[in-house]
């Protein structure tokens, strides 16, 4: 496979560099931090007008039909721009109901999602294989024909600032009140059937949004509470309805799995553009800063510890336009596992990201950890990406459980 961009993806990277450069520099993502959405609405509406809003979603509802390398060009700026606010998880939720949604429930949300009108999220059930609150645990039962939705998940990316969200949600029932340090527990009824998605107001009586104060003040969170939220038939998104198929012949195992994979790799992609925008500054502030009459990066352990972040990078890239390719062509064409590619670009990510942080500050100094100096920002940011979302334990798990997807002609 060739891993060179196009000339077309270039244009994409060179365009989301120059918006975010003018848009939104890093002294005044500072200052955004401190607002409640961690975006002014003006600077959405202006991402809405560039299309990255609804950039994978077909022309028909409103999108520009791009993949996911494609995109990539725009999340690795927006993450070398440290970009604050909801922008993933507004993607995440807007990858969900195109995967799992009708051509009528396409139609009813995607367009206002992409126009920037609507705002969504994604809280996803068991994520990274943990099976407590900040995994997500949702339970569904049907009732006359509807749905009754209960349960809870601790951090969701987007959700305060999301007038609707999907929820993935099992089959089973939770007795009792559904709010964080219940005593006793509720319990828990398993009931047969499988995973299904569903799209709930974000208004809708029994559903509790609780803002959380965050390591990175840019990527707001919130924890969602659900105690008996009822939610109409049509509300479940019916390609992810267990037995039912539409034109992509997918079923409920194969759509989640697609819409996790779009998100693991949008993660790796926002370190990939931090650890490149680390090894910037790092090697600049070495060519600049003297010791003993010399720049510092004349000296041989600031030169080893460069080489290392400029590497780490590197092997993320490579590691990362790889996964992407590999989501991108048809099933089996790679010869790649798809999980097991957007584990092993994430894991990079996590591990790329902290290497970066970790010589950048060492080379920077006392600097490096002073609140006016930018590092701290990067460090907020690859902490929260390296801890969240599934840790670095499960994408090494995922890696293990398919294994070695090069080793079958993926690379």
């Amino acid at each position: 496979m060739d891993i060179a961009y196009s000339e077309e993806q270039n244009l994409i990277a060179q365009q989301a560099r120059e918006f975010f450069e003018r848009e939104c520099p890093l002294d005044k993502v500072r200052g955004y931090w401190a607002l409640e959405d961690g975006l002014p609405e003006e600077l959405w509406r202006k991402m809405a007008g560039m299309g990255w809003l609804g950039a994978m979603f077909p022309e028909e509802f409103g999108g520009m039909g791009l993949g996911h390398t494609d995109l990539s060009r725009v999340l690795e700026e927006a993450g070398r721009a440290l970009l604050p606010g909801p922008l993933l998880g507004h993607l995440m939720g807007g990858a969900a109901v195109l995967a799992a949604g009708d051509n009528a429930q396409r139609q009813a949300v995607l367009p206002k999602a992409a126009s920037g009108e609507l705002r969504l999220a994604l809280a996803r059930c068991g994520e990274g294989g943990r099976l407590d609150r900040l995994g997500g645990d949702f339970r569904y039962e049907e009732a006359g024909g509807d749905f009754r939705l209960s349960g809870e998940k601790l951090a969701v990316p987007g959700l305060a600032q999301a007038g609707q969200f999907v929820v993935q949600a099992l089959p089973g029932k939770i007795t009792g009140q559904v709010l964080p340090g219940n005593t006793p527990p509720v319990k828990i009824t398993q009931a047969e059937g499988s995973l299904s998605l569903f799209l709930v107001a974000a208004d809708a009586p029994g559903v509790t949004v609780r803002r959380l104060e965050t390591l990175d003040g840019g990527l707001k969170q919130a924890s969602l509470t659900l105690d008996a939220v009822n939610v109409p038939g049509a509300a479940r998104l019916s390609s992810g309805i267990e037995g039912t198929k539409d034109t992509t012949e997918e079923t409920t195992p194969g759509i989640v799995a697609k819409i996790d994979a779009t998100m693991e790799l949008a993660l790796a992609f926002d370190a990939l553009g931090g650890a490149q925008r680390v090894l910037e500054m790092t090697v600049e502030y070495a060519r600049l800063r003297t010791a003993f009459g010399n720049p510092i990066g004349t000296y041989q352990a600031v030169k080893h510890k460069c080489a290392d972040m400029l590497y780490a990078v590197e092997n993320l890239r490579a590691i990362a336009i790889w996964a992407a390719w590999v989501l991108d062509v048809p099933p089996g064409e790679s010869g790649a596992d798809p999980a097991a590619a957007v584990a092993m670009a994430r894991a990079t990510a996590i591990e790329g990201y902290n290497l970066a942080i970790k010589h950048g500050t060492q080379i920077h100094g006392a600097i490096g950890v002073t609140e006016e100096h930018d590092m701290h920002l990067f460090a907020k940011r690859a902490k929260t990406l390296g801890l969240s979302f599934g840790s670095l334990a499960h994408c090494h798990e995922v890696i293990l459980r398919q294994g070695n997807p090069r080793s079958t002609g993926g690379g």
